[in-house]
């Protein structure tokens, strides 16, 4: 068992998670998402439309890449996630965790010479604005020792985790639905698994302008629980 991927999958991880749905309250708020199924069918067309296609997919190559010394791929990654996140929202929350992620890593005995390569060694463009946290995860995936699809699969489960505990705060559901929706969920995290951990980089991407809409559109909820 890999307790360092383990620990790196932890949902609480203080890295500032717990405070976006990822446009889930948006969609809360327009009634689009208001019981438990209706929560099980986003989480599943999110991650296998926008975020498996693009975090999901740069995890995959960027863990590939470090167990291969290739660092101007892991370098590339991270400008195609500051050029393709949409909205800023997304965007700046990606950097926000990824750069918390990098610092807590910084006391983990095990990930400390791939945290000193992202600060120091990785330069100049990516490292001046930050590290998204699909690349610090899967740097530090690789790190751990864990393989391109172990380190996918469980960024997949975090993300789902995640986001269905932003549906019970939001909407609200209770607890055990969901745990019965993660459940129910395991089956698609490990199809997106196997479908995207030979992907390349250039293939990383998704085309979901509602849903970005619907990120964009959490700004400017009257009221709201999370920051995006």
């Amino acid at each position: 068992m890999n307790l360092s991927l383990l620990q790196l999958g932890d949902s609480a991880l203080p890295i500032g998670g717990y405070s976006h749905s990822w446009g889930l309250e948006a969609a809360v708020a327009r009634g689009v998402v208001n019981d438990p199924l209706r929560l099980e069918r986003w989480v599943v067309d999110w991650l296998t439309h926008s975020f498996g296609p693009m975090e999901g997919v740069i995890v995959g190559v960027v863990a590939r890449a470090v167990a291969q010394g290739e660092w101007d791929i892991v370098r590339r990654a991270n400008e195609i996630l500051w050029a393709g996140l949409l909205p800023p929202t997304l965007r700046s929350a990606s950097r926000e965790m990824g750069e918390q992620l990098l610092g807590l890593a910084e006391c983990w005995p095990w990930a400390g010479e791939c945290v000193n390569r992202l600060r120091e060694g990785a330069k100049p463009q990516a490292a001046a604005h930050g590290w998204h946290h699909a690349v610090v995860f899967g740097v530090l995936a690789a790190a751990s020792g864990s393989s391109p699809g172990e380190a996918l699969l469980v960024y997949l489960h975090q993300a789902a985790l995640g986001m269905i505990g932003a549906g019970v705060r939001v909407i609200p559901i209770g607890h055990t639905h969901g745990q019965q929706i993660l459940a129910r969920v395991h089956p698609e995290l490990l199809r997106l698994r196997d479908e995207l951990v030979t992907r390349d980089l250039e293939t990383a991407g998704s085309n979901c302008p509602a849903y970005e809409e619907l990120c964009h559109a959490q700004s400017g909820l009257y009221t709201r629980l999370f920051r995006s």
